[in-house]
C-alpha cells in the first residue's frame, strides 16, 4: 500500500513538470525589440506619432514587442534610414514616401504643387486605391511594407513686405525653397523666382532682404521665428506631402499573425493621432501669428492658383514617371 502511494505521488509530480517547464519558458520569454528611426525633433508632433505607435504596439502585444524610437537623425539621414529598412539593417522608418522613389518613382507626385484640393481629398487618395497600388509596388520591389500614412499639414507662403493674394502678386518674387527640383519647378510654375538657400541661413536672408519670402509649414515658421522678419502669411496650401511608417517585410513576416494585425492597426491609429495633433497645432499657431501682428491672408479663389500649375505634369511629369497620375489624383472622386 505504501509503495502504491509513493508511485501515485511520483506520477503526479512527473505530470506537473511539463507545466512547470512551460510556465518557466513563458516567464523567461523576452520581448521582441525593434528600432524605428526618423529625422525629426523629439518634441515635434511627428515624433509624438511615432511614440504613439510604439505605445500602442507595446500595450496591445502585452509587452511582446517593444519599438524603440530614435528621432533627430540619430541613426542616419532620411535616405540612410529608408535604405536601412530596405536592406534589413533597420526595422522601421518614418519619413517622406518620396524617400522610396528609387523603387516607386510615382511617390514623388505627392510633393507636386497643388496636387491635393484639401485634407478630405488627401485622405481619400492616400487611404484609397491609388496609394494602395503604389504601396503594393514598394512591397514587391523593395520588400518594404507601409503600415501608416501620415498627413503632414499644409505648406504656406510667407513674405517680407508684399502681401500675396493672387498668383499675380507672387510674380517675380524671390521665394526661398530647398534645392530640390520639385520645389524650384513648382514655384517657377506659380510665377515666382525660386531661390535655393541653406535652411540655416533663411532667417538672415529674410532679415536682409536677400529673398522676398519663403514657404514652410506653420510649425516650422513659429519654431524658427520666421514671423519676426516677415509680415504676411498666405494660407494657400501649395503642398501637402505624404509621410509613411515602413517596416522591413522580413521582420514583419516573422511576427505572430496577431502581432501583425496589431502593427497594422497601430499604424492607422497613430496616423489619426498625428492628424489630430497637426490640426490643433495649426489652430494654435495661427492664433499666435495673429497675436504678434502677422497678416494672415486667406485666398478667395483657389482655382486661379490651380490654373497656374495645370500644365505642370506636362513639363515636369518625368519627376514621377507618369504625368497622367497627377490628373488621376486631382480627378479622384471623394
Amino acid at each position: 500500500m505504501r509503495n502504491y502511494k509513493l508511485i501515485c505521488i511520483f506520477v503526479v509530480v512527473f505530470l506537473m513538470i511539463p507545466g512547470l517547464w512551460i510556465n518557466n519558458a513563458h516567464a523567461k520569454e523576452k520581448p521582441i525589440i525593434l528600432k524605428l528611426g526618423n529625422v525629426i525633433p523629439p518634441t515635434s508632433a511627428k515624433n509624438l506619432s511615432c511614440l504613439k505607435f510604439s505605445e500602442l504596439v507595446q500595450k496591445q502585444t502585452k509587452n511582446g514587442v517593444q519599438v524603440q524610437v530614435f528621432p533627430s537623425s540619430q541613426l542616419g539621414n532620411e535616405r540612410d534610414l529608408a535604405q536601412g529598412v530596405q536592406m534589413g539593417t533597420l526595422d522601421l522608418f518614418w519619413g517622406d514616401a518620396a524617400a522610396y522613389s528609387s523603387y516607386v518613382k510615382e511617390f514623388n507626385v505627392f510633393n507636386a504643387p497643388l496636387v491635393f484640393k484639401d485634407t478630405d481629398h488627401w485622405e481619400a487618395v492616400v487611404w484609397g486605391p491609388i496609394f494602395d497600388g503604389l504601396a503594393d509596388q514598394l512591397l514587391k520591389k523593395a520588400g518594404v511594407r507601409i503600415l501608416g500614412r501620415y498627413w503632414m499639414g499644409e505648406r504656406y507662403i510667407l513674405t517680407r513686405t508684399k502681401p500675396v493674394y493672387t498668383p499675380e502678386d507672387l510674380k517675380g518674387l524671390k521665394i526661398r525653397v530647398p534645392d530640390i527640383r520639385m520645389y524650384t519647378a513648382g514655384f517657377k510654375a506659380l510665377g515666382a523666382n525660386p531661390t535655393p538657400i541653406n535652411y540655416a541661413e533663411v532667417y538672415m536672408a529674410l532679415q536682409q532682404g536677400v529673398v522676398d519670402g519663403m514657404e514652410n509649414p506653420v510649425g516650422l515658421i513659429r519654431g524658427m521665428k520666421f514671423y519676426e522678419v516677415t509680415k504676411n502669411l498666405t494660407l494657400m496650401a501649395w503642398s501637402n506631402a505624404v509621410n509613411i511608417l515602413a517596416i522591413n517585410e522580413s521582420v514583419f513576416s516573422k511576427l505572430k499573425p496577431e502581432y501583425q494585425k496589431i502593427f497594422k492597426q497601430a499604424g492607422r491609429e497613430s496616423s489619426k493621432y498625428l492628424e489630430m495633433l497637426m490640426v490643433k497645432e495649426k489652430e494654435e499657431n495661427l492664433k499666435f501669428f495673429e497675436s504678434v501682428g502677422l497678416n494672415l491672408i486667406q485666398p478667395k479663389d483657389m482655382e486661379e492658383w490651380r490654373a497656374k500649375v495645370k500644365d505642370f505634369p506636362k513639363e515636369y511629369g518625368d519627376l514621377w514617371g507618369r504625368p497622367e497620375l497627377y490628373y488621376e489624383i486631382q480627378n479622384y472622386k471623394y
